[in-house]
């Protein structure tokens, strides 16, 4: 791992950080799983959401995008608008959070929710 600064001549805010997956680990089926509570391959011991109704869930995820999917590091597979829509609506369907917000940030990123997310998820 590399060193993360805020700001010019500041501490390494990376320093000490405990990282679940990296590198070719971090793929769309991986975040996938986390996002569901799915251990299985990469995800088997590592940490995935195990949330009820009662819990409120936050998402944020940066990186690179096109119309309907954004990217993943090292050049996996990205991942796809309809993929994400479908985790979502089970996730909603088994009742896994109260309230959940996604910040996507990569460009054309609206085109992963706008016309396929139904607006009482």
């Amino acid at each position: 791992p590399g060193r993360l600064y805020n700001e010019p001549n500041g501490v390494d805010v990376y320093a000490g950080v405990n990282i679940s997956y990296s590198g070719g680990q971090v793929t769309a089926e991986n975040f996938l799983n986390v996002l569901q509570g799915i251990k299985q391959g990469d995800t088997l011991h590592g940490p995935v959401i195990q949330s009820s109704a009662n819990d409120t869930i936050f998402v944020y995820y940066a990186d690179h995008g096109a119309t309907g999917l954004v990217g993943m590091p090292n050049g996996s597979d990205p991942l796809f608008a309809d993929d994400l829509i479908s985790v979502l609506h089970a996730m909603y369907a088994n009742n896994t959070y109260s309230q959940l917000v996604f910040y996507l940030e990569a460009c054309e990123s609206g085109s992963m929710f706008a016309g396929l997310l139904p607006n009482d998820i």
